[in-house]
């Protein structure tokens, strides 16, 4: 080989080593660093034209040979085919030396391919993601923008009613004061006339004063003389009030004397049946013989004690006393049944007797167990111990006073353990109820609940309760039992008292 030949074989290895070098990526700071890189090619990738190129050149001289112009070429060929034997190696080393840089440059251009397409890929998901990301802060932003705009509008439009309503509420008070502006010129108007009328009055007023002052003196010893006439006339009044109550009290208790007097002569004595014996004897009530016939009575319990079913709304509340008894409840005296249909209507076992035949019949025709008979009879006929409940409704009040005691002796006998007696009259106490007491001519005298107490429990009840009922109606009253006057209030209380008093033991 000549030495021209030479020194070209080693520039074309020089400059591909070059172009090898120069698509490895620096080191920062390094030497190579400074060295310029080579071009992109179209596909993002640095181009390998140049060494793909110079391999290509190079592949010329991997064994030795002669141009086609070359001068004494037959001479050369003879050499070279006789040193073939001394530069086979070179040229079999050459030959790989050629075929490892074109393998390495191969692969490295498909590297560089891979990291080019590598980098597009991730430079274009990059921006699909800024993509994205920038959409949806322009569409938070375009959302917040709608919503403040909404806000503003909002917040606009309640400024605008509350400027309206303050305008209004302005002009409103604006009239208002106006108008209270005129009333406080018209006020201060008649102010000042009347403290012109004042002035004139008090004029004339000092001058009355001064003649009242003046005769003052001549009437303060007729004063004292009528205040002591009037502290005379006041004791002699006060003596008078002290005579007349005890002329009352005399009049009441000669009243009650006379009543108690009346009853015993026109019921002759002659009402008491036979006692069993060692029974305790009593007076009977009256019976269907008696002058008021049982029809005429019959009209006196309409007109006078209230209708059936007013009667039965006021004992309804009674039937709650007796509930849980095993025993039978009698009703003493039942009249037309209403207490009896109230304890049936409660599943309770109920019986009752009355002496009137009306009143008999009418409580038959309505399916209730009543007996025609005198209450005192009934109740001895009936065994010691065998009822749960004894009431008399309106009945006390038809008896003499020597009845009561044996009454209730004779109901408590009859009573069960836990048995209830209940008796209810018109109240004694109430002025107002004492103005009907009288309308019933079958009534002998009033018995006040606290004596019924105090006989029931001589007897041996316990738990004796006394309950006023049936208050006064409010258009009756006319308020005055809430009078602000404690005198008048007082008084109210006694003249318009509860009519009815209900007074209850248990054995």
């Amino acid at each position: 080989m000549t030495k021209d030949r030479r020194d070209d074989a080693a520039g074309l290895a020089r400059e591909l080593a070059a172009q090898l070098a120069a698509l490895a990526t620096p080191e920062p700071n390094s030497i190579a660093g400074s060295r310029p890189r080579p071009r992109a090619g179209a596909g993002g990738a640095p181009s390998l034209a140049g060494p793909r190129a110079i391999l290509e050149n190079a592949s010329r001289f991997v064994q030795p040979a002669l141009p086609a112009d070359a001068r004494f070429r037959s001479v050369k060929e003879l050499a070279l085919r006789a040193l073939r034997i001394v530069t086979r190696d070179q040229g079999v080393f050459n030959s790989a030396v050629h075929e490892a840089l074109r393998t390495s440059l191969l692969e490295v251009e498909a590297a560089l391919a891979g990291l080019a397409a590598e980098q597009q890929e991730t430079h274009r998901a990059l921006g699909e993601e800024i993509e994205a990301r920038h959409r949806g802060i322009r569409d938070e932003f375009e959302a917040n923008q709608r919503r403040l705009r909404q806000e503003a509008e909002a917040q606009r439009a309640w400024l605008e009613d509350a400027r309206e309503a303050l305008l209004a509420s302005l002009a409103d008070q604006s009239g208002e004061l106006r108008d209270s502006i005129a009333g406080l010129s018209g006020a201060v108007e008649r102010e000042a006339g009347a403290r012109e009328s004042i002035g004139r009055e008090l004029l004339g007023s000092q001058k009355r004063l001064d003649l009242l002052e003046a005769r003052s003196d001549t009437a303060g010893g007729r004063l004292d003389e009528a205040a002591s006439r009037m502290s005379v006339a006041e004791e002699r009044l006060e003596r008078l009030r002290l005579d007349l109550s005890h002329a009352s009290e005399e009049l009441r208790g000669a009243r009650l004397e006379w009543t108690t007097l009346r009853t015993e002569l026109r019921s002759g004595g002659g009402h008491a049946a036979p006692a069993e014996p060692g029974s305790v004897s009593a007076p009977e009530t009256r019976s269907a013989a008696d002058p008021l016939s049982a029809g005429l009575y019959a009209d006196f319990e309409r007109t006078f004690r209230g209708a059936e079913d007013e009667i039965r709304a006021r004992q309804e509340g009674d039937v709650s006393l007796f509930l849980g008894t095993k025993h039978p409840v009698v009703d003493l005296g039942c009249g037309r049944g209403e207490f009896l249909e109230a304890l049936a209507a409660r599943g309770l076992a109920a019986r009752g007797c009355d002496t009137n035949p009306v009143m008999v019949a009418r409580c038959r025709q309505k399916g209730l167990a009543v007996d025609e008979a005198d209450l005192f009879g009934w109740l001895r006929a009936q065994p010691e111990g065998s009822l749960g409940g004894i009431t008399a409704y309106q009945v006390v009040e038809h008896l003499p006073a020597d009845a009561l005691l044996p009454l209730v002796e004779l109901a408590v006998s009859r009573l069960a353990t836990g048995g209830r007696l209940l008796l209810e009259t018109v109240n004694a106490e109430s002025v107002y109820a004492m103005k009907w007491f009288w309308m019933d001519l079958t009534h002998v005298r009033p018995v006040p609940g606290p004596s019924l107490g105090r006989l029931m429990e001589a007897c041996g009840l316990r738990e004796v309760t006394i309950a006023l009922r049936s208050p006064v109606p409010r258009e009756v009253t006319g308020g005055t039992l809430d009078a602000s006057d404690p005198l008048v209030a007082a008084l109210a209380r006694l003249v318009f008292a509860p009519q009815d008093v209900a007074v209850t033991g248990v054995r």
